[in-house]
């Protein structure tokens, strides 16, 4: 769905060469050196942009926003659940573009939709710097979702901890302000209402928080752009014993170069997905071959106005990353949902096939050189 790119007409007449002076030869034999290096380097930029949109997403339009804010998660056969300015949608099927709309939802943004299990899902209410509550509700039912008010606090993004609980980022109320950037947690939430403080100065507003197949926690620091990791097992003993973790007890992930930690996802290989606000692209990193990459589906470098927010699923016995791409943060602006399976992201054999031909190119480039010093 990339953006059309207008037809550059090609140049005529070129003017003549010059005749340069032999005092000027070995400057010459430079400057061609300098301009075959630039035009290597530039096939090689070319050449990492067409990989990064190489890959064929599966997209869908979506309704338009409403607000400022949308949310997604998704059921077990890969149904996705939309949240927009105060209106729940369910997909129809599976890879379908109809969409049902929920009976109207109590006051929800949403700032986020989870869920749980395919009769309980949890969506964060919003409503910038104060506490709101955390709304349960049947996700498989749209005429009926039985909305029911549990935990009020602030909450930006949530993931799965069971299917009774979750984990909700948001600031804990301990700042001396409501702007203040180190006030950011992440709480443990149990849909009888039962919550506390699990990680504490978890960075900016709205760090991102992720769960991986083995229960282990994601969360982004939003003042650093990092991710870090904390195992199912430690979690698990600090909501038993209400102890309050720092990053500094967990083990860091990844440092991302670009302020991109406010949406998290892990995929079902183990990589991290991580995007932020108003960031061109989607961020990977994978810690089985510390490999990293970006992809911008949607050409939002040239729509920098616009957001990615990411979330994986399953369906059919096959695992998938997907994103959603709201074109601005205003109402009416567009908004797409893309997704593909996670072994095409990213290709594997054009990873590999660049990687050998910047390398030929580096030969090339220094045999060039050597002729051109002769």
């Amino acid at each position: 769905m990339g953006k059309a790119r207008p037809h550059r007409p090609a140049r005529h007449g070129s003017p003549k060469p010059m005749t340069i002076p032999n005092l000027l030869r070995p400057q010459n034999k430079f400057a061609r050196l300098a301009v075959g290096w630039r035009r290597a380097a530039l096939a090689s930029l070319g050449l990492i942009s067409l990989t990064g949109r190489a890959q064929t997403w599966t997209t869908l339009d979506l309704p338009d926003l409403g607000g400022p804010a949308l949310a997604i998660s998704h059921l077990s056969d890969g149904q996705f659940i939309y949240g927009n300015n105060n209106t729940l949608y369910l997909q129809n099927t599976f890879g379908s573009a109809s969409l049902t709309t929920f009976a109207t939802p109590p006051g929800v943004d949403p700032s986020f939709v989870t869920v749980l299990n395919d009769t309980t899902a949890i969506a964060g209410a919003g409503g910038g710097f104060a506490p709101s509550p955390v709304y349960q509700f049947n996700p498989s039912n749209p005429a009926s979702p039985g909305y029911t008010a549990g935990a009020t606090l602030q909450n930006y993004a949530a993931a799965p901890a069971s299917s009774s609980s979750a984990y909700v980022v948001g600031l804990n109320g301990s700042g001396t302000n409501e702007f203040d950037l180190n006030d950011s947690a992440v709480s443990y939430v149990t849909l009888d209402g039962q919550q506390q403080v699990l990680v504490d100065n978890a960075g900016g507003f709205s760090a991102g928080v992720a769960v991986d197949g083995a229960g282990d926690l994601f969360v982004g620091d939003d003042d650093d752009n990092s991710v870090y990791e904390f195992t199912a097992a430690q979690v698990l003993n600090a909501v038993a014993h209400a102890t309050v973790l720092q990053f500094s007890n967990g083990a860091l992930v990844h440092t991302f170069a670009a302020d991109v930690v406010g949406s998290l996802a892990v995929d079902a290989l183990g990589r991290v997905w991580a995007t932020g606000y108003g960031e061109p692209g989607i961020f990977w990193f994978d810690p089985a071959t510390d490999a990293s990459g970006m992809f911008d589906p949607e050409d939002a470098a040239d729509d920098p106005d616009g957001a990615y927010t990411l979330s994986t699923f399953s369906a059919n016995g096959n695992d998938y990353v997907s994103y959603v791409w709201q074109s601005n943060f205003a109402a009416g602006g567009a908004v797409v949902y893309g997704y593909d399976l996670v072994q095409n992201v990213p290709e594997p054999a054009t990873a590999a096939w660049f990687a050998a031909l910047a390398a030929g190119l580096a030969v090339a480039w220094q045999r060039r050189r050597k002729a051109n010093l002769a």
